[in-house]
């Protein structure tokens, strides 16, 4: 699946496989432009489509990074424990707006925040919610989401969280809501006085690019697409590219015809070749654990079941490929493993805690008389059990 494109005068940039790739507007072979293993999203081309923004999870939290459209080494320009979501660049091209709930707690509720290009203590906008939106070449005017539905899975919702796209002043803090439609209307994108968005409106509830006119309020359909929905567009100084289905589309602003990029994405699968390493050295203390019958061990950032005893390795990530047996041995040996994945064949040795024997005891029990707490007979008889 190709996700998240934008375009530049010359380029289209686009998700596949969790790494950035680029590609000529006009289609053909794309180019992977990030390795790592974190996940990148949302690429954004700065104006003069010399740098490329987004978000990406590299050291276990998703922050936002910039590197040039040619290739290099990321700048990582934000530093919190939150998810930071990338929009978009500012007119001017120094700075990024950005979406986050660093203020709000766990998923609760993103706002929009202030960045510059190489970093530096972001600055949070005067706004209460906000989940997508972009702000316009004059640098006042900011359209935008307060609440989003772009990541569920249902379809055709009307009800109170479906989104209208709203407009406001970064100078007078004046907001209007401009769409006000009980449909799901949601990424604004600013061209000139025309204001384009998603909606699905239309008669078969589709999401496609709708077209307003500031001016004069008024709403048109660009696109008619009844498959597949229209899915996250971006805008560029001409153009607008989107996913539909498992293509991507560029729509010509100045004619409004719409066309299929053709995409090819070719690798060396480098990272799905079959090898052999030893996993013992990878593995720190405390990775393994026994419980019960079974025992999980944790290899290559993977979780493996086991049995106590000898047996096969079940894979709980991945579907395992012909997983072979643990070789035979004492039950106090330290067994050797071997498990293989559709990735990597890996080796590790694993200690298995032997019981400690407890003896048998079988209670006997005896019968004595019982006294009074003076010491003499109480006159009645009774009988006291100990447990020798």
């Amino acid at each position: 699946m190709l996700r998240y494109p934008d375009v530049s005068a010359t380029e289209i940039a686009f998700v596949y496989a969790g790494d950035i790739w680029l590609v000529p507007r006009a289609g053909g072979v794309a180019s992977r432009l990030s390795t790592p293993k974190g996940e990148e999203t949302f690429p954004r081309f700065s104006p003069d489509g010399s740098l490329l923004a987004y978000s990406a999870s590299y050291d276990g939290n998703t922050d936002i990074y910039v590197v040039a459209a040619g290739g290099g080494l990321p700048q990582r320009i934000t530093y919190h424990p939150a998810s930071d979501r990338m929009l978009d660049w500012y007119p001017d091209g120094n700075a990024v707006l950005f979406a986050s709930g660093r203020e709000s707690g766990k998923d609760r509720f993103n706002q929009f925040y202030k960045v510059g290009k190489t970093g530096g203590l972001p600055e949070k906008l005067p706004l209460p919610y906000g989940e997508f939106g972009m702000i316009a070449a004059d640098g006042r005017r900011l359209a935008y989401m307060p609440i989003a539905r772009d990541f569920r899975t249902w379809k055709r919702y009307r009800g109170g969280m479906a989104p209208d796209i709203w407009l406001f002043d970064l100078v007078s803090y004046e907001a209007r809501n401009l769409t006000a439609n009980i449909a799901n209307d949601s990424q604004p994108m600013w061209h000139g006085d025309t204001l384009y968005f998603l909606s699905d409106r239309d008669a078969n509830k589709r999401y496609n690019l709708w077209a307003m006119d500031l001016a004069t309020g008024r709403t048109r359909p660009v696109t008619h697409f009844e498959e597949y929905d229209v899915r996250f567009p971006a805008i560029g100084p001409d153009a607008i590219v989107f996913e539909n289905g498992d293509s991507l589309y560029l729509l010509d602003l100045a004619t409004e015809k719409v066309g299929e990029v053709r995409v090819s994405v070719v690798t060396d699968r480098a990272t799905l070749k079959p090898r052999e390493e030893k996993a013992a050295d990878r593995i720190a203390d405390g990775d393994i654990s026994l419980s019960g019958k079974r025992a999980v061990l944790e290899a290559r950032g993977e979780l493996f079941s086991l049995p106590a005893e000898h047996g096969p390795v079940l894979d709980l990530t991945r579907t395992p490929a012909a997983p072979s047996a643990i070789r035979p041995g004492p039950p106090t040996a330290r067994p050797s493993l071997t498990f293989r994945t559709p990735r990597a064949s890996t080796s590790c040795t694993y200690a298995r805690p032997t019981a400690r024997a407890r003896p048998a005891r079988s209670p006997t029990w005896a019968q004595g008389s019982a006294t009074a707490r003076s010491g003499r007979p109480t006159g009645r008889r009774s009988r006291s059990w100990t447990r020798r």
